[in-house]
């Protein structure tokens, strides 16, 4: 599997953020930090936005 921008990180309080790994902070979005939530909600935003990374740098 190719490694994108968007990873996810546990928090210490249990819950996941999505990260941006070219700066290593919380992703944000419209002034909302993608931290503190299910793991399951956080995978799922992380391969959402790799995958528009990804449709956003392909050649057309």
């Amino acid at each position: 599997m190719v490694a994108g921008r968007y990873d996810i990180e546990s928090d210490p309080d249990g819950t996941f953020s999505v990260i941006d790994v070219m700066t290593g902070l919380p992703y944000e979005i419209c002034g909302l930090l993608l931290e503190s939530m299910p793991f399951w909600l956080a995978l799922d935003l992380a391969d959402f936005l790799n995958d528009m990374d990804r449709q956003r740098k392909r050649p057309h």
